[in-house]
């Protein structure tokens, strides 16, 4: 019953309760502080996997692409951690293309479009593009049009691996007959700043076309027309995109011829001639349509060498007359010539043809295109389906899971 020394009791309780709160908090800190530690070093490795790019895609192509097995990449993350650490990179696969399709138009927002010339794209009367063929590289097989060589993908494990071969394709040609017949608004497919058109201007800058060598070391000489065509030979790539751009122009012609009353009388009186009667209007058409397909393929050849051809012709644009159909006169250097050179050039007539492909079939052609060269060049194992655009990371740090996704 004695109270002397219940204050020092009392005391004690207290200090006790303050001794048990102040190491909880210190020990509660120490967790919080490891976590910080462990989670900045986790957003530094993250950041240190990202810049294992590939040093020649992105020279070559200005698109930033890390390549390795999850297994590879853990390993890495776990040296820079030191934790017990693991990396993937599968969400971010370039199977998945828009995030690819994203690099390409940032690529071409940021300054990789600077140097197109706005007057060669916007206007009928421009200069366009220069069409002189590159005769400086290649050896082998030359065309009249230059002495690059047209080679043939062979190689069995390089075309299963192509990201295209996976994805649906419509045929060129008969997309190309349908633009050139329902063509209402042309030069919206010149008009900058929409996606497709930095898409379009990202192909046209990276890769080869018939007459313009971008690449001198790149596998095939007709990139462009891969892209549009598909095709595993330069020559059946430039045979598939001169049918369609055929079919465009077979279009734009006949659309001319009926809206040309000279035109239409000659069409007329030679269907008279042929069939008098009630099949006269079958005759016409006929008569109509070849003459457009004549002009078509005259059109294609005068874009091969070097000359424009404008969208909507007018009399002094044409150069085919029907007598020239009927008779086969096939012209000097095998080509018409029309009274002006003026219009689009054949780079342009490329514009029309991609924009009309699927965003999609591009950007896996676009890979394609860069897994054939970085094979012929750097890299003989080289898989852009094995790349990616970033990659997941986590870590377990005292039992709290650390996560995060890098992007380039």
């Amino acid at each position: 019953m004695h109270k002397q020394g219940s204050s020092t009791v009392f005391l004690a309780v207290v200090l006790a309760c303050l001794m048990s709160i102040t190491l909880t908090l210190v020990f509660a800190g120490r967790i919080q502080a490891q976590i910080s530690i462990a989670d900045g070093a986790l957003d530094l490795a993250s950041a240190s996997l990202l810049s294992e790019y590939d040093y020649y895609v992105q020279q070559d192509y200005g698109l930033f692409l890390l390549q390795g097995s999850d297994a590879q990449l853990s390993a890495d993350l776990r040296d820079y951690t030191r934790l017990s650490a693991k990396a993937s990179a599968g969400r971010f696969c370039v199977v998945n293309m828009d995030e690819v399709r994203t690099q390409i138009l940032e690529y071409m927002k940021a300054g990789g479009a600077a140097h197109i010339i706005t007057e060669a794209i916007a206007g009928e009367d421009s200069t366009g593009a220069d069409t002189t063929p590159d005769t400086t590289q290649g050896t082998g097989n030359t065309t009249s049009e230059g002495a690059v060589r047209d080679r043939t993908l062979r190689h069995g494990p390089t075309i299963t691996s192509l990201p295209s071969r996976a994805v649906p394709d419509s045929d060129i040609v008969t997309t190309a007959r349908k633009l050139g017949e329902n063509l209402a608004n042309p030069e919206a497919i010149f008009r900058t700043g929409s996606n497709k058109f930095f898409i379009t201007e990202y192909i046209l800058q990276k890769f080869n076309r018939t007459g313009s060598i971008r690449g001198p070391d790149h596998f095939f000489s007709s990139e462009a027309e891969y892209i549009i065509s598909g095709k595993l030979s330069d020559v059946q790539n430039k045979r598939q995109t001169d049918l369609a751009l055929e079919a465009v122009r077979s279009g734009l012609n006949l659309t001319h011829i009926y809206s040309d009353p000279e035109k239409m009388s000659l069409v007329a009186a030679a269907a008279e001639t042929i069939t008098p009667g009630p099949l006269g209007a079958v005759t016409q058409f006929a008569i109509a349509a070849a003459w457009s397909a004549a002009e078509a393929v005259n059109d294609v050849k005068l874009l091969h060498k070097g000359r424009k051809v404008p969208l909507v012709k007018t009399e002094a644009s044409w150069a085919i007359d029907l007598d020239t159909v009927l008779e086969g006169y096939s012209g000097e250097d095998g080509c018409v010539y029309p009274q002006v050179d003026m219009g689009r050039t054949y780079e342009d007539y490329l514009r029309i043809l991609l924009y009309a492909k699927d965003d999609t079939i591009k950007t896996a052609r676009i890979l394609d295109l860069i897994q054939i060269n970085m094979r012929k060049n750097h890299d003989k194992a080289f898989l852009i389906q094995e790349c990616a655009t970033g990659v997941s990371v986590s870590a377990d740090v005292n039992g709290k899971t650390l996560s995060r996704d890098r992007i380039y």
